[in-house]
């Protein structure tokens, strides 16, 4: 599977026959193990492009050669996991012969790759091609319903806590649906492309394999496309029913405030150190705490009836 490593690590090996089966993977490759794995020494510029987490899915034909990017989802470091990512994989393929870069391992494509160790004798290169793409799609359409589980939830918890915190929350899940309905217009624009390479044109199977993977990666961008949507209207609609509630709190307090105040001040003014009419009188307390309680009363009821209170 690998190409025989050279007794000068830093000798450059040939590159591998076109017409030879072969499959070869390299996770974070140096230039040294760029060399020993066979590839060309001017082709390192595409494994530093597969370094940069942000490199965007593309197809450059060189010759003989084919360059693919793809960006898969990959999730963040949160511990809620609502933050997703993505993360390119290069491929490079030439005849017969596949390669595939990564500048680390991630869930989707590992058990992929694991099981492609352990064969004797690995698929074709448009076959691998065809079975990355077709995890591709099933990775975004996992990540796509794990999110949309994520904002059922949120939603759930607004309506219990209305916190800043899952307002938080509720915003990262949507930046990563947008970064997935970006994403997924280079891959299918990528896609497309490889659909249409000779190689894969001569392959039915395989020709019929892409051909699914990109009808799927089409209704994930749909899919992406609707939940930012979605949470983008929640935000929206939440930040507003805050500001509502707000405002119904002011109004409420300053409605209380309003009624007791009345008693308030009646009480105040015949607590005072000074002569005051009617004060030696025994039923001056009663007129006072009835005086203030109808007030107060009657206030209350035209709130109510307002709306107010």
């Amino acid at each position: 599977m690998d190409v025989p490593l050279s007794a000068d690590p830093h000798a450059l090996t040939p590159a591998p026959d076109p017409a030879a089966n072969g499959w070869q993977h390299l996770t974070a490759p140096r230039p040294a193990d760029w060399e020993r794995a066979g590839q060309m020494a001017d082709d390192w510029d595409f494994a530093q492009d597969i370094l940069d987490p942000d490199e965007r899915s593309w197809l450059r034909r060189d010759g003989a050669r084919v360059f693919i990017t793809l960006q898969f989802p990959v999730q963040g470091h949160d511990a809620e996991g609502d933050s997703w990512e993505q993360r390119p994989l290069g491929i490079i393929l030439q005849g017969q012969r596949i390669t595939t870069v990564l500048a680390r391992d991630f869930a989707p494509l590992s058990p992929f790759f694991e099981q492609m160790a352990h064969l004797s004798s690995p698929p074709e290169s448009v076959e691998i091609l065809a079975a990355i793409l077709k995890i591709l799609a099933q990775s975004y359409e996992d990540a796509l319903h794990r999110l949309n589980a994520a904002i059922h939830d949120n939603e759930q918890q607004l309506d219990w806590t209305q916190s800043n915190g899952d307002f938080f929350t509720l915003l990262e899940i949507s930046k990563s649906l947008t970064r997935f309905e970006v994403a997924l217009v280079g891959n299918i624009a990528t896609a497309f492309k490889i659909s249409r390479l000779p190689e894969i044109r001569d392959d039915l199977p395989a020709t019929q394999q892409i051909d699914t993977a990109l009808l799927e990666l089409q209704v994930a961008h749909e899919r992406a496309r609707v939940y930012a949507g979605t949470s983008t209207s929640m935000m929206d609609a939440y930040a507003g029913m805050v500001q509502n509630n707000i405002n119904h709190g002011l109004k409420v307090v300053t409605v209380l405030a309003m009624i007791f105040y009345v008693p308030s001040l009646l009480a105040t003014l015949y607590g005072v150190n000074t002569t005051l009419p009617f004060q030696g009188t025994p039923w001056i307390f009663w007129v006072v705490l009835g005086l203030g309680a109808s007030i107060s009363t009657g206030l209350a009821l035209i709130f109510r009836r307002k709306g107010w209170i």
